[in-house]
């Protein structure tokens, strides 16, 4: 990368917004047609960029050297405990209101999937997918060449694409939609370490391996983004979607944007690395938080109704914790080497 440009941790720092607003609905109530296409389509872009820059960094030297691999693994599962144990309360409370007796048995099996699958918190699947996607890439790596790897991951992707935004498809086949039906009992959705992390970590890697920065890489980006979203919204509308993650064009879209982003990079920006990561794991305590603090000071009209409103607060209180956050972070670091 060259030091001018735009650093790749402010794309990455704007892409955790995204984030946020696919767990509000910012427009929701201005126009439900535009809010699909912001948090379904635009904001899908997100986490690929996440899962891109990760492949990038962590998986060109892996094969060389396990040891790299298994110390960013241990503190993205120390990150994921400290997350498990922060929402805790928060699963807790929900638990609750929950009218439904569960059986023991179905109570355990369900709380090892979502600690190894599905996440304890929505948001919190990024995690085991992270981790399990990159040891299945790096194992690629290390067994297969490029094109074979490559061309493993995507057919994963497309395995995962049909229980995902393209289900309708599949859905009358009784044969395929058993085993789809299975998939679903182990995991909530194939957004998940199988099916959709390890295309993109891939891909992060590959591109690292090439260097070759192309001239029309952002044309490209463009012009396949269009087509994504007549893709999401053709498939909105027809109803055949289980779920909103995954897109066909998604994919090459993400090749191209990457690569047009990473070449033109300037020089790291930790601080904003670190804030977009801490909004990722706050903003739905935050949002827990304010609709909490709603109801006590009976402003919910104001506040939890008003989608918009409540994503803007949210996103500001999120960067502030963030702030805050890191701030309290960086001074145990230095009590610790005191």
């Amino acid at each position: 990368m060259t030091n001018k440009g735009i650093s790749i941790d402010i794309w990455r720092f704007a892409a955790s917004f995204l984030v946020v607003a696919i767990h509000i609905s910012p427009f929701e109530k201005i126009n439900g047609e535009f809010d699909f296409f912001f948090t379904s389509v635009l904001d899908r872009i997100a986490v690929p960029l996440f899962l891109m820059i990760t492949g990038y960094y962590m998986l060109d030297r892996t094969p060389e050297n396990k040891e790299k691999l298994v110390s960013y693994t241990v503190k993205i599962l120390k990150l994921y405990l400290f997350c498990i144990v922060l929402y805790l309360p928060v699963n807790v409370y929900m638990g609750l209101g929950a009218k439904e007796e569960i059986d023991p048995g179905t109570l355990i099996l369900s709380v090892i999937k979502d600690i190894f699958v599905d996440g304890t918190f929505y948001h919190l699947w990024y995690f085991p997918a992270l981790v399990s996607g990159l040891w299945a890439v790096y194992f690629l790596i290390k067994r297969t060449g490029k094109k074979t790897g490559l061309a493993i991951v995507c057919l994963l992707y497309i395995i995962g694409l049909f229980g995902d935004s393209y289900y309708g498809l599949i859905k009358g086949n009784m044969a395929i939609k058993g085993f789809y039906d299975a998939l679903f009992n182990v995991s909530d959705y194939t957004r998940n370490g199988l099916f959709y992390a390890p295309v993109f970590l891939y891909m992060g890697y590959l591109i690292k391996r090439e260097r070759k920065k192309g001239k029309y890489d952002f044309m490209y980006a463009f012009l396949l983004f269009l087509l994504m979203s007549a893709e999401g919204i053709l498939l909105h509308r027809s109803g055949m979607q289980r779920h909103t993650a995954m897109y066909l064009f998604l994919v090459p879209l993400m090749y191209f944007l990457f690569k047009a982003l990473i070449f033109r990079s300037g020089s790291e920006n930790r601080k904003l690395r670190n804030t977009a990561s801490d909004i990722y794991v706050l903003h739905p305590l935050l949002i827990v938080a304010v609709r909490f603090f709603a109801k006590l000071s009976k402003t919910e009209k104001i506040t939890v109704e008003n989608n918009f409103l409540l994503y803007i607060l949210v996103c500001l209180l999120s960067v502030g914790a963030g702030l805050l956050w890191d701030y309290l972070r960086q001074l145990w670091k230095k009590r610790v080497k005191l």
